[in-house]
């Protein structure tokens, strides 16, 4: 039983480092949507036309693809493994060679630690789910 609760508990992790990777996305582009809907909303109340130098492009949870914020740089999907992308480029850029935050591994980590961690604690399903 203590072998398969490890898998458990290993796979949860697993899950919890995807989710943390995700998070990161809401936590980086959230605020930013917010700001464009409130200029947007603004413009409109105030009855001024939309700011031309405002970006048009589509910008929600899902578009556009992950950049390097420093030079644009498209991440392409082996860059963007939870921490072991980090690890891998050593923290930097493989484009620009510009730092990336230590925030984002650590999101994913303590994500995944958590994830694991509750799974460890309680299991993959709510106590009676089975019975």
């Amino acid at each position: 039983m203590p072998e398969a609760l490890v898998l458990q508990a290993a796979l949860g992790g697993l899950l919890g480092l995807l989710i943390g990777s995700f998070l990161n996305v809401v936590i980086y582009r959230l605020p930013k949507m917010m700001e464009r809907q409130w200029a947007a909303e603004c413009a409109e109340l105030t009855g001024q036309q939309a700011d031309a130098a405002a970006p048009t492009e589509k910008f929600n949870l899902l578009v556009p693809r992950s950049r390097c914020q420093h030079c644009g740089h498209q991440i392409r999907w082996y860059e963007n493994v939870p921490v072991l992308s980090y690890l891998f480029l050593r923290g930097k850029c493989s484009a620009c060679h510009a730092g990336i935050s230590v925030r984002y591994p650590m999101v994913e980590l303590v994500t995944g630690l958590l994830f694991a961690w509750c799974v460890w604690r309680w299991g993959c399903w709510p106590p009676g789910w089975w019975r």
